[in-house]
């Protein structure tokens, strides 16, 4: 399975923030729609592999028919595969790739940018930002911005704005379909559950990611943008379903966000990463301490879920925890349940019943702990009395 979560991207969430034109609120503080920033760099991202063979699921071999805004892009702008904007590009994505071997270092940078045609920035840019990091991603800034730069240009040369527009409703469309799928009520539960609030949430769609074809490929990530009124909680995810070719974009019914159960999940566990990550930025001695608690047998019962480090295991064991405790609080026991054996039994994420005894103490105590972030202490502490014995046996327990 292709379902990459990492930690983003770009239409509005707040009063002070700029609507983009294919967006829609969900709440006052939530919304939900399609960056052009985003669709332009996959646009061209398409076009460019024919030049440079793959970049990440994008590559010069399969024709991505199952996602129709990849293959009537592709058909729509194949006349400017050969195109010295295009080749540009190409240039700047083969370097990229061999540092950041990723893209969503520059898909977070792009949502900072006002979108094409517009130039400048809609919030100053971090110094932070993952795309900044020179000695992670040598030379990726100053290609980045180069990026954006041809992509714009990009933009404006093929004239992308009368694709927009000209498929204006397939976008719309599969805003509703996604939007449907979120529960409006999920959100102020959660800045209730982890006693801490963000100035919005930022939901963005990628109809034009290419994806392999396959059930359960999708792709998601969430970063956590500045905005001059506070920090604002994005998530960003590709289509979820693979759709039957059609003549025309035109024809289409369904977009390739009908899909409940994947992009309720997405929802809550993308912006769960936005209350759980940067509090763990303050534990590193806490996690370095206990790496050893990684052993190659827990490894081995998280592989699919792609958990590599001790770290990351202990960053999706808090959000998945979190997902569970809120179902709980707002008295859903039936997902609950749900979410507790999908995580657990099926998943693999044995620590997660240990640390439900633990977190009990947190919601009876919420005046001790107003927020999760008092209670982290508690956390690894318990986590730190744990032997690797005990990992493997919970393992051994849990795959019987």
């Amino acid at each position: 399975m292709v379902k990459g979560i990492l930690k983003t991207i770009v239409v509005i969430c707040c009063p002070l923030l700029s609507a983009g034109q294919l967006s829609e609120k969900i709440s006052d503080k939530v919304s939900i729609g399609v960056n052009k920033n985003i669709e332009t760099y996959f646009i061209a991202e398409k076009l460019a592999v024919e030049h440079i063979d793959h970049y990440v699921f994008s590559n010069n071999k399969n024709d991505f028919s199952h996602q129709p805004i990849v293959y009537f892009a592709q058909t729509r702008f194949a006349n400017w595969r050969d195109s010295a904007v295009i080749m540009r590009i190409a240039h700047i994505l083969r370097q990229m790739r061999d540092v950041q071997h990723d893209n969503s270092q520059q898909l977070e940078y792009l949502t900072y940018l006002k979108e094409f045609p517009k130039t400048g920035y809609r919030w100053p840019v971090p110094g932070n930002l993952p795309m900044f990091d020179s000695a992670r991603y040598p030379g990726s800034r100053e290609l980045g911005i180069e990026l954006a730069d041809s992509l714009r240009s990009f933009y404006n040369k093929a004239n992308l704005e009368a694709f927009f527009s000209q498929n204006k409703s397939f976008y719309q469309g599969a805003i509703k379909e996604a939007k449907k799928h979120i529960d409006p009520k999920i959100i102020p539960a959660m800045e209730k559950w982890y006693g801490q609030h963000f100035a919005g949430y930022e939901l963005y769609l990628m109809p034009g990611m290419p994806i392999p074809s396959g059930k359960d490929n999708y792709r998601a990530f969430g970063p956590m943008l500045t905005s001059p009124i506070g920090n604002v909680s994005a998530m960003v995810f590709s289509t979820t379903q693979d759709l039957a070719l059609l003549k025309s974009l035109a024809e289409y019914q369904h977009f390739g966000f009908d899909n409940h159960d994947v992009i309720k999940f997405l929802t809550v566990h993308e912006i769960g990463h936005s209350f759980v990550n940067p509090l763990i930025n303050n534990f590193k001695p806490e996690i370095q301490r206990d790496t050893s608690l990684f052993t190659r047998t827990l490894a081995e019962s998280l592989k699919n879920s792609y958990i590599h480090n001790w770290e990351v295991c202990v960053i999706e064991h808090l959000v998945r925890l979190g997902e569970i405790r809120i179902a709980h609080a707002a008295g859903n026991y039936k997902e609950e349940s749900r979410l507790r054996h999908m995580h657990v039994k099926e998943s693999g994420f044995i620590l997660i019943p240990l640390l439900e005894q633990r977190i009990k103490e947190f919601e009876a105590n919420r005046k001790k702990y107003a927020a999760f972030n008092k209670f982290l202490p508690e956390i690894f502490r318990y986590l730190h009395s744990i032997t690797k014995e005990e990992i493997d046996q919970l393992v051994s327990k849990n795959s019987r």
